[in-house]
Formats: C-alpha cells, sequence, structure tokens
C-alpha cells in the first residue's frame, strides 16, 4: 500500500495499563481537534491481572464492531499484546524483555509509517517504561507531520474515572492534551532509522537465536517458505497472497503450517498463541541467512 493522504488515514497510538479512560479521554481530545483518527492502536501487556483484563473488555465495548459508539463513526481498535519468543510478555523483568518490547514497538511504529499514516502517540498509560519505550522509538520513525502528545487530567477527574467508571470527560473538566516537541531524528537523517533498525535486528540474531529458525526452516516446503519469506519482509497475509497469486486461505493455510513446525521444534505450550506478528519478529533477523531455495530470485 502506497502513502495515503494523511487527512484520510491517521491512527492514535497509545499504552494500556489498568486505566481504559485514558484512551478514550484522548481520542474525544483528538476527534474535538478535528483529527480523522480512523484507527486506535493499544499496545499492551498480557492481562494476567484482573485489573488489564477488565481494562481491556472496557475498551472492548466502546468500539463495538469497529465503530467507536461515543463520536458514532467508524474507528477501529486494535489491541496489540507485547511478546517475545517466549511467548506473551505480563512485564519487563530483564534485559531481554526489554529488548523484545522495543523491538515490537519499533515494529509498530515501522509499519504504520509504511502504510503512509499519520500518527498521533499518547504518552500516557500502562507502565512508565512502555512510554518511555514509545517516546525514544518516536524520535526515530515519526516525521513531522505526526504528533506526540501528553495527555494532561485534573486530579479530581482522575479519581472520579479511576479504572474506568468513567471513560468520557466533559468540556468542563479541563481534560487536555498537551503536544510534546520532540527531535526528528529519523526525518531528519533518514539513515538513522536503517542504522537504528539494523542495530536491533543485529542484536536479536543470536547464534542460538539463528540456529531455532534454520531448524524450522528445513522443515518447510519451498510454498511455505515463500509465505514466510514475504511476512518476515513486512507483508501481511493479504499482500502476501496477492504477491503470489494465491487465495487468502491458502497463505493462512501454510501460516498455520509454519506456526505448528515453530510449536513442535521450539515446544512452545499450546496455551501460548502465535500470530504472523510473532513469525515476522523471530525470522526476519534470521532471513538472509538461511537457504534461498524455493524463494522469489
Amino acid at each position: 500500500m502506497g502513502p495515503m493522504d494523511s487527512k484520510s488515514a491517521s491512527t492514535m497510538i497509545a499504552t494500556l495499563g489498568g486505566q481504559p479512560q485514558v484512551v478514550t479521554f484522548a481520542l474525544d481530545a483528538l476527534l474535538a481537534r478535528g483529527e480523522p483518527i480512523t484507527e486506535v492502536v493499544v499496545i499492551h501487556f498480557a492481562p494476567h491481572d484482573p485489573r488489564t483484563r477488565q481494562a481491556l473488555e472496557r475498551l472492548d465495548r466502546e468500539f463495538p464492531n469497529e465503530f467507536y459508539a461515543y463520536a458514532r463513526r467508524p474507528i477501529r481498535l486494535r489491541r496489540i499484546m507485547l511478546r517475545d519468543a517466549q511467548g506473551p510478555l505480563v512485564d519487563i523483568v530483564s534485559e531481554q524483555t526489554a529488548e523484545a518490547v522495543r523491538y515490537h514497538i519499533m515494529e509498530i511504529l515501522r509499519l504504520e509509517k509504511a502504510q503512509g499514516r499519520l500518527l498521533h502517540i499518547v504518552l500516557a498509560g500502562g507502565r512508565r517504561i512502555l512510554a518511555l519505550m514509545l517516546f525514544l522509538t518516536a524520535i526515530v520513525y515519526l516525521d513531522y507531520s505526526d504528533h506526540l502528545w501528553h495527555l494532561y487530567t485534573p486530579r479530581s477527574v482522575l479519581e472520579l474515572a479511576r479504572d474506568g467508571q468513567r471513560m468520557h470527560a466533559r468540556p468542563e473538566d479541563g481534560v487536555r492534551l498537551i503536544e510534546v516537541p520532540f527531535p526528528h531524528w529519523g526525518a531528519d537523517f533518514p539513515g538513522f532509522r536503517q542504522l537504528s533498525s539494523l542495530q536491533l535486528q543485529q542484536t536479536l540474531l543470536t547464534p542460538a537465536n539463528l540456529e531455532r529458525c534454520r531448524q524450522v526452516w528445513q522443515r518447510l516446503t519451498p510454498s511455505q517458505r515463500r509465505v514466510l519469506y514475504w511476512i518476515a519482509h513486512n507483508e501481511r497475509p493479504q499482500q502476501v497472497a496477492e504477491r503470489l497469486g494465491i487465495a487468502l486461505k491458502t497463505v493462512d493455510s501454510h501460516l498455520d503450517a509454519i506456526k505448528d513446525v515453530c510449536r513442535d521444534l521450539w515446544e512452545i505450550p499450546p496455551d501460548h498463541s502465535i500470530s504472523y506478528h510473532n513469525l515476522r519478529e523471530w525470522f526476519r533477523p534470521a532471513m538472509p541467512f538461511l537457504s534461498p531455495e524455493g524463494l522469489p530470485g
């Protein structure tokens, strides 16, 4: 998909903990400014505690069938759960999980920008470390047309809205967005984006990870390898189907087979789901080192 008119495709990105109203407060403020938000991306850890689960459920009720009920307009809610090679993350507990989170956030922003979307990043909600990583990644990937926001909410409103008791603020409540100035390193120096991405891939591609990917690769058919190749090169299943001239159902079937091989060889527990985003995360750094047999010339 090529670049779009920023006024027709804008995404709000926020992190989430136990306070779902952060998302709706910020979205309402952006809509009041006339920003044409068509998608809301919520980044969160695995919902291992009741507050996070309740926050996600509360948000889901605000967006039935990709429709934002409060504003009565189509807006898609996309929840992205942070993961590493072992499965969903419940927190950042080591340098390795911190690196996995940074990579995941980098991929989210990079893919959104690759689609030509204008981004509104809200630095509120969830763990402070997530907001910090979102900010540091924004420095690399955001352009001058994108925006970084701090959500100011008066203390009295915070108490009334705690844990989603109030999902929408009134004009007199004093909730507002404050634009955060930041250096546009990636926009000013495009090579910086490439360097940052390359350095991160090299960090993630340990000999052990490369060997794990090779084990799976050797078990795949040429057709499965072609699908995985394009998934690892940042294409979505529908884009892969169009590129290879096959049905989306066939792509999904190949992806299911690839996931089964990963689950078998890497002993991934049955209760840990695997998405095509996981496959991209695992195989993208290793792809240049895998056998070219069955791949596009």
